[in-house]
This record gives C-alpha cells, sequence and structure tokens, in this order.
C-alpha cells in the first residue's frame, strides 16, 4: 500500500498507526550513517516527512522550506540559492542508499520523487495466501488435447531457445555504446529542451541600406550622396535575440534529427529566452559555449571548461587537473575566424542543482561546436571514446575533448584529445 501525496490544495491526515509507522521509520532513517553527517538533509527530510503525514502540502514548497527550514528571507532568489533543491537531490541518493542495505527491503518506506517535495509513504503488506483451486476430472478427449497442446509447446519452445541464446550474443542484439551514451536523456521524463545560443549582431537602422548591405538592392539606383554614405554609430541598432550561427544551427539540426530518430521529443529554445525553471523540469541539450550562458555554467566547475581573454583575442580549453596545459588554445580569430583548427568539449552528466541530464556540444568558434555536434550525432565517431572510458561510464558522468580541424572555413572530423570519467 502506498501513500503519495501529490496534491496542491492539501491531503488528507495519515491515520494515526501508519504515521506512527512512519514516523519510527524517519528516526531510523536521521539515525543512520547515511543522514548523520548532514545535519541539512535530516532537518529539510524531517520536515517534509512531517508536513506530509498532516497532509499539508501547500507548506511543501521550495520558497517557503527555505524560509522555515534554513532561514532565507522571504524575498530570496531560488535562483541563485537553490539550497531547497541541492538538498533534495542529496536526500534521494541518500534514501537509495538507505534502502539498498540489506535489513531494509520490507516495512514502512519513505521516499521523495524527483521533482517533489512531499514524501512518499510506503507499506508493504504480505500477499494473503492463494486458495487452492478445487480438484477436477477432464474427460479423456480434453485431457488428451492438453497434453498434445502441452507437447507443441514445450517442442516451440527447444526450438527457440537455442536462436534467442544465438541473438543475444550478436551485436545488433545489445544495445550499442552510442546509445548508452544517449540514454539518460532519451529515458528522462519529459521532452528534451535544446537550447542554442544567440550572436549579437549590428544592423543598420534604415531598412534600404540594410537591403544594399545584404546584396538585395543595387547601391547603383541609389542617389550617389546615399549610396556613398559613411556609417555612423547612429545609423546602427544592436540585436542580441535574433541570430543563429550558421555552425550551431547545423548542429542543432544533427541533435534535433538524432532525437527524432529515437522518438524522443524535444522543444527549441534560444539562450536569451530559457530560464532556469526550464532547465530544472526537462533534460536538456545545450549547444554553443561564449555565445550559451547556460554551457558556461554548467561547464564552470568540471574538469575541462571554457574561458577567454578578449584583450588578447585568446579563447582556451582548460584542465583543471594539469593547469599547465596550454595546447589547447587559439589566438588572433577574431573577426575573421580564419583557424587551421579548434577545440571542442562534449558533455554528458546529471547537474547535482536540476537532478536532470544535460548534454553539452560547445566548441571555441563555431567551428568547435559543429564537430561537437557531429561527434554526439555520428556512432562511429563514438565508439573509439567508448574504448577510452573505464568499466561502468554507462552510468556515470563524462566530457571529452576534441581538435577539430579547420580547412577552407570548413570543418572536418573530430579527433579525441583526452576524456575524464566521474
Amino acid at each position: 500500500m502506498s501513500r503519495n501525496a501529490n496534491g496542491s490544495d492539501g491531503g488528507p491526515h495519515l491515520p494515526q498507526a501508519r504515521a506512527d509507522d512512519i514516523q519510527a521509520e524517519l528516526a531510523r532513517i536521521l539515525a543512520s550513517h547515511h543522514f548523520r553527517g548532514s545535519r541539512r538533509c535530516q532537518l529539510l527530510l524531517r520536515r517534509i516527512t512531517e508536513q506530509s503525514i498532516l497532509g499539508d502540502i501547500p507548506s511543501l514548497k521550495e520558497r517557503k522550506l527555505g524560509i522555515e527550514v534554513f532561514g532565507r528571507l522571504a524575498d530570496y532568489d531560488t535562483n541563485q540559492d537553490p539550497i531547497v533543491r541541492a538538498t533534495a537531490v542529496e536526500i534521494r541518493k541518500r534514501l537509495a542508499q538507505y534502502y539498498l542495505e540489506a535489513g531494509h527491503e520490507s516495512g514502512p518506506r519513505i521516499d521523495l520523487a524527483p521533482g517533489s517535495y512531499v514524501a512518499e509513504f510506503r507499506f508493504d503488506l504480505p500477499p494473503a495466501a492463494p486458495f487452492p483451486p478445487p480438484e477436477t476430472r477432464l474427460p479423456p478427449w480434453r485431457s488428451n488435447r492438453r497434453s498434445w497442446l502441452w507437447g507443441i509447446g514445450v517442442i516451440c519452445l527447444v526450438a527457440v531457445l537455442p536462436a534467442t541464446a544465438y541473438l543475444a550474443q550478436s551485436p545488433g542484439w545489445k544495445r550499442s555504446e552510442f546509445d548508452q551514451l544517449w540514454d539518460p536523456v532519451l529515458k528522462a521524463p519529459g521532452p528534451v529542451l535544446v537550447c542554442v545560443g544567440l550572436q549579437a549582431a549590428y544592423n543598420l537602422r534604415s531598412a534600404q541600406a540594410q537591403d544594399v548591405v545584404q546584396g538585395i538592392l543595387d547601391p547603383s539606383l541609389l542617389p550617389a550622396a546615399q549610396a556613398h554614405k559613411a556609417i555612423r554609430e547612429q545609423d546602427l541598432v544592436l540585436l542580441k535575440d535574433r541570430y543563429v550561427a550558421l555552425d550551431d544551427a547545423v548542429c542543432l539540426v544533427r541533435l534535433a534529427s538524432l532525437l527524432d530518430a529515437y522518438r524522443k521529443p524535444y522543444r527549441i529554445r534560444a539562450e536569451r529566452s530559457t530560464s532556469f525553471a526550464d532547465l530544472r523540469d526537462t533534460p536538456a541539450v545545450l549547444i554553443g559555449a561564449f555565445d550559451n550562458q547556460w554551457t558556461l555554467r554548467e561547464a564552470g566547475q568540471m574538469r575541462f571548461s571554457f574561458s577567454k581573454d578578449s584583450e588578447h583575442d585568446t579563447g582556451m580549453v582548460r584542465d583543471r587537473l594539469h593547469p599547465e596545459n596550454t595546447d589547447w588554445k587559439l589566438t588572433n580569430y577574431w573577426p575573421n575566424w580564419d583557424i587551421p583548427v579548434d577545440y571542442a568539449i562534449v558533455t554528458r552528466m546529471l547537474d547535482t542543482t536540476t537532478d536532470r541530464p544535460v548534454m553539452i556540444a560547445a566548441g571555441l568558434t563555431q567551428y568547435g561546436t559543429i564537430g561537437g555536434g557531429e561527434f554526439l550525432s555520428n556512432r562511429q565517431y563514438f565508439v573509439q571514446a567508448a574504448r577510452q572510458f573505464p568499466k561502468g561510464w554507462q552510468k556515470k558522468n563524462l566530457q571529452i575533448v576534441l581538435r577539430v580541424p579547420v580547412v577552407n572555413r570548413v570543418s572536418g572530423r573530430p579527433q579525441i584529445l583526452a576524456t575524464h570519467v566521474w
């Protein structure tokens, strides 16, 4: 039996006998070695459990918990200070570890579903003993027919088992490494949020002048004074939320096509129109680095990350474990992007703040981004990386540094430089 309090207008009180069982289980959990070392987890789990017992669902909101459990101010920013969210993620992990231990298989259980601050209570009941069926005697013709059908079934089973065993050993029978790479995103509930970066660009305020620049209007058709008019600062308007780089768009098409092939629904958002709440509720694919703040936020605390020195026109992939390594660097590439090579980072991780899987394809420039998208959408490319991973990588976070050659401003086949699994 279970009680799942998911309502938003309050729920029924738990019966006293059941409430006593849950309180006893809560005491055992908080006294376990999984929770003794975390005061935050103890405080939040106790509050969530006690209010769920009372059916006080409206009090189990992120902001209210932050105020009442952790002493935050009434107007605190839950995005800047996600203490409730982060602690809930830790509680789920510790509860899973607690219930994996021997001795906790039966009896009452306390769970906290992802994305919810309402406790779920489960009570195991022993199955009722089945009543033995009354003994019946079948007519001889029915008895013989049953024996005949059983014989046919046994023959079919003997024929099918060897074929099944053969298929199970064939490469196509098991999910490939590439499928396992995408499994966390594909199996996560909800559509995938594909977030692509935007390029800031200046347009001419005059539609006529803009058409000349675009080649839509022949400048010879304009009066001579207008055709040779110098562009002034006041003639320009800055647009930050309109343009996507062509190679970022190619990366987007590759990854969207892959999700289509897996029949996984998705929605596309520009970086500037994506909120933290969007990322909190869904698996995500992030495209682009310096034009996508969410990529920089996710990658900022990982081993491989991006850095940029605009004053000296330098971009670099940094290795936190080997800060002396400065090989993965570009210089003097603005504004023409005339470079022989680019560097990219491909990442698959579980965001500890949102508890949702995230995939990232990003380069120092657009060439690296398209190379990262190609790597994430090409089965053959990933097979090479999987050979370098330790056992059990399927359940862990991954980062891969890529070298992407550029010939005539076209990105080539990505090459693996380094990998990290944790």
